[in-house]
C-alpha cells in the first residue's frame, strides 16, 4: 500500500512538474538540474531523498524538508551547489526527526492539493509546485494573474489536513 501511494505521488509530481507555460528550454534546464540533484541525493549515503524536496527556477535551487543532522543538511547543499547549471542554493532544510507516517501524511497532502488544483478551471496547476512539511503547505511557481495565485491559496487552505499555507507563487 505504501509503495502504491508513493508511486502515485511520484507520478503526479512528474506530470505536474513536466508541463509549464515557461519557455521550454528554461523549463527543461531547470528540470534537468532538479533531476541531477535528486540523483545525487539518492546516491549519497548521508542524505535521504524522501525527506528533501528540490525545486529549481531559473537555475536557483531551493532545498526544503527535514533532515536528521547538520551534516546531512550541509551535504545536501554541497551536492546541489556542485551541480552543473546551479546559480544559487537556498537551503531551507530543517533538522529534526520525521517518522514514515508523517512523510506519508505530507505526501498525501501534496497529492490532495495538487489534484484539487488540477481540476479547478481557474488554475493552471502545471505552473504551481506544491510541497508539504508537518502539515504546512508551500505553494510556489509562476502564474499569469493575481486571481490564479489567490485561488490556489484558497484551495490549499480549504484542503483537509492542511495546517497552514505559505504562498510563494509569483505573478508575471
Amino acid at each position: 500500500m505504501q509503495k502504491a501511494v508513493l508511486l502515485s505521488i511520484a507520478l503526479l509530481a512528474f506530470v505536474v512538474g513536466c508541463a509549464t507555460s515557461r519557455p521550454i528550454d528554461i523549463h527543461a534546464s531547470d528540470a534537468l538540474i532538479t533531476s541531477k540533484i535528486d540523483a545525487k541525493l539518492t546516491a549519497d549515503p548521508q542524505t535521504n531523498l524522501f525527506e528533501i524536496d528540490v525545486d529549481t527556477l531559473n537555475g536557483q535551487v531551493r532545498l526544503r524538508g527535514m533532515v536528521e543532522t547538520e551534516v546531512e543538511r550541509l551535504q545536501a547543499e554541497q551536492l546541489a551547489r556542485a551541480t552543473e547549471g546551479v546559480r544559487s542554493v537556498d537551503n531551507q532544510l530543517r533538522i529534526g526527526d520525521l517518522s514514515l507516517g508523517q512523510n506519508l501524511s505530507d505526501a498525501w497532502l501534496v497529492t490532495k492539493v495538487a489534484t484539487q488544483l488540477a481540476v479547478d478551471p481557474e488554475v493552471d496547476s502545471f505552473d504551481i509546485d506544491v510541497d508539504a512539511l508537518d502539515g504546512q503547505v508551500t505553494l510556489s511557481g509562476l502564474v499569469t494573474t493575481p486571481r490564479v495565485r489567490q485561488e490556489a491559496e484558497r484551495i490549499a487552505k480549504a484542503t483537509e489536513g492542511v495546517t497552514a499555507v505559505r504562498n510563494e507563487i509569483r505573478v508575471r
